[in-house]
């Protein structure tokens, strides 16, 4: 017999456990980019514990991208790179479930800027590490369509707006707290 799945509810209180989880969002160059701008935070206190710029080397930044985050190469300029930023990350996030808003998307872009450099994405790699937040939030409203997240279009604000939401489906709110719209 296997164990009953767990609903939306129990799954968000699980992750705001202290030390269960870290939430993390990043912004990029495209859809299909490289990382510009990544943050994490402890779930359970919303402790900032990255955040930071990246500057992507010679990726041109999409202009529909930067319509929504508003990141700009001199804005770039002295930012590390990749490879000074993604120790920090995985170091952050040993031991622990990564959240994201879009799991799918943040899992792909860290993999891909990785990959990018050659370095070994070590726990980041593995998709069972990673939850979803909008999956969850989806199933919480009995729902098959991916809701929009009301953040702010920067890591940082994207990150701590997840949060809230994380927060809503752990006590059984069915619109988005950090917004107010049903």
């Amino acid at each position: 017999m296997t164990a009953p799945e767990r609903t939306p509810q129990q799954w968000a209180q699980d992750m705001l456990m202290p030390g269960r989880s870290i939430i993390v969002d990043t912004e990029t160059s495209d859809l299909g980019g490289s990382i510009l701008e990544v943050a994490a935070i402890d779930a359970a206190s919303g402790v900032v514990l990255l955040e930071t710029l990246v500057d992507p080397g010679d990726v041109p930044i999409h202009p529909d991208a930067a319509a929504v985050h508003g990141l700009s190469p001199d804005q770039l300029a002295g930012a590390p790179g990749w490879p000074l930023v993604f120790p920090v990350l995985a170091a952050v996030t040993a031991g622990r479930v990564v959240l994201a808003y879009g799991a799918d998307f943040d899992h792909g872009r860290v993999l891909h800027d990785c990959h990018r450099f050659g370095l070994d994405p070590q726990h980041l790699a593995d998709r069972g590490r990673w939850g979803c937040i909008m999956r969850a939030r989806s199933q919480a409203e009995g729902t098959e369509k991916n809701i929009r997240l009301g953040g702010a279009r920067r890591a940082r604000g994207d990150a701590e707006a997840a949060r809230v939401v994380l927060q809503g489906i752990a006590h059984g709110h069915r619109d988005d707290p950090a917004t107010g719209a049903a």
